[in-house]
């Protein structure tokens, strides 16, 4: 059946209304961008966003409205001060608002962007952090006047190309963090008189880091995912590049509590040796690829009592590694240069990582041992060096290495808050795990005290030696095995 043409006027004059309406729709918006002078109002912002943040905003460039390709508000130069120090400043800030309820006067945020932000965080000798700001008692509504929302909502957030940089006055320490970019969606701000922005915030996206560097380290190609809701934030699954290998894993921030809570879990596969301990103690000690896996939680407000809380487990392996500076098979072949062998220098880098950062610093290995000079070297077919931490204490679990006639293993514990070797032992073995020489290390890592080398008595003494070999055949072994961890004898 034909349309009858009486029915097909109103649909006409339908769309013919609705084509008015939106054009006088966007005649209105380009009003207020042309009439409106954000400019003037410069003050009215500074002061009402220096109130929410409890600190000094200013905006040192034009502010301005724009209607393509969505309304919002423009914010150039903009710098924050807090305690007379800048905190934070940023190219651009730009943000989105619906256009209908800006005609009522009212505002509704639908993104926000942050273009160039750069962020100077310090901690001072005094602990305070320069974001720290006074607390504050909420002003109680005007009679009449709706109190204000304890949120703003927005749908979507970034920051491209941010920049962080952390100083510690006390210590001297600088973090810089260059390249960020993050992207989020249903962002959450706490917008109420004294709320805490740590514990307020939520979002969920996807942060970006070009590179961290600090003294000793350099991080680069940052990827991670990132969730944060009622204080506590998850950074899952985290990938970087550091040391020239691959890490993968996550993080969790627990700011919920008085005193933060920290979790790491994460692999780092095939780093460079050389290059890990090159930023610890400054020679190439140690060549070849290994594999860090940290497993670790701690807490607190500062450094020590991080390290006081400091709790899990972490494990480094690798295959195929030169230990250079020491041929170990050489200076163990004869009975006088074993004697002589400062044991210490021989498992010194069984400590690398991030439990024997202080201690390889604090003590110059090598050059003590009779075999330490020159272009000698040892190959070591496997290196495990299992560890277990408990309230700031390390203790070996499985710690040792293989070269192709020797194998060598170290039992004690590290503390890590007081700095201190706690009976320390290296060892060589056996084939049966037993000890044929060992040494003891104590005192704190800046000046350890070294016993002398002791020697088994059937390695000095031929004739005890057979004397071992009878026991040995009547069932009366007097060895304790040493070790019995995951590193086989040489073959």
């Amino acid at each position: 059946m034909s349309p009858v043409p009486g029915d097909v006027a109103p649909v006409k004059k339908i769309f013919l209304v609705l084509g008015v309406l939106a054009g006088l729709l966007v005649l209105a918006g380009v009003a207020v961008v042309a009439l409106v002078d954000v400019n003037a109002h410069k003050p009215r912002i500074e002061a009402a966003v220096s109130d929410a943040l409890g600190m000094e905003f200013r905006i040192q460039g034009k502010a301005g409205l724009r209607l393509f390709p969505s309304a919002g508000i423009a914010l150039s130069e903009i710098r924050v001060r807090n305690r007379g120090a800048e905190l934070a400043s940023a190219e651009t800030l730009r943000v989105g608002v619906k256009l209908l309820p800006l005609l009522r006067r009212e505002v509704e945020v639908t993104e926000i962007l942050l273009e160039k932000p750069a962020i100077r965080i310090e901690k001072g000798a005094d602990g305070r952090f320069s974001y720290e700001t006074a607390p504050r008692a909420a002003k109680p509504p005007s009679k009449g006047v709706e109190a204000p929302s304890t949120s703003l909502s927005v749908g979507r957030g970034a920051v491209r190309n941010g920049s962080v940089v952390y100083v510690d006055r006390k210590t001297g320490a600088k973090t810089a963090i260059s390249g960020i970019d993050l992207a989020v969606e249903d962002l959450v701000i706490p917008a109420a008189p004294g709320a805490q922005l740590s514990k307020g915030i939520s979002f969920a996206g996807r942060l970006r880091v070009k590179e961290v560097k600090g003294a000793d380290y350099s991080v680069s190609d940052a990827d991670a995912k990132v969730t944060a809701s009622a204080g506590a934030c998850d950074i899952r699954p985290f990938t970087m590049k550091l040391f020239g290998g691959k890490g993968e894993g996550g993080i969790r921030v627990d700011l919920s509590k008085e005193k933060a809570g920290y979790q790491l879990k994460y692999t780092l596969s095939n780093f460079r040796a050389e290059e890990s301990l090159a930023a610890v103690t400054r020679k190439k000690q140690l060549t070849g690829t290994m594999t860090l896996s940290p497993d670790l939680a701690f807490r607190g407000k500062d450094l020590p009592e991080m390290k006081r809380t400091l709790s899990g487990q972490v494990s480094l392996r690798g295959d195929d590694l030169v230990l250079h500076g020491l041929d170990i098979d050489e200076a163990l072949s004869t009975v006088d240069q074993a004697q002589q062998l400062n044991l210490v220098d021989v498992g010194a880098f069984l400590l690398a990582g991030p439990l024997g950062t202080a201690a390889t610093k604090g003590y110059q290995f090598g050059g003590t041992s009779p075999s330490a000079a020159g272009g000698n070297e040892s190959r070591l077919t496997r290196l495990v060096s299992d560890w277990t931490v408990r309230d700031g204490v390390a203790e070996a679990k499985d710690v040792a290495f293989a070269t192709r006639k020797n194998r060598i293993a170290m039992k004690g514990k590290l503390d890590i808050v007081n700095e201190r070797f706690m009976d320390v032992t290296v060892a060589v073995l056996d084939e049966k795990g037993c000890v044929k020489l060992r040494q003891k290390i104590s005192g704190p890592f800046r000046n350890p005290q070294l016993d002398k080398v002791s020697t088994l008595e059937s390695v000095v003494s031929p004739m005890l030696g057979i004397f071992e070999r009878a026991k040995r055949l009547m069932g009366r072994s007097g060895c304790e095995t040493f070790y019995a961890g995951s590193v086989p004898h040489p073959r």
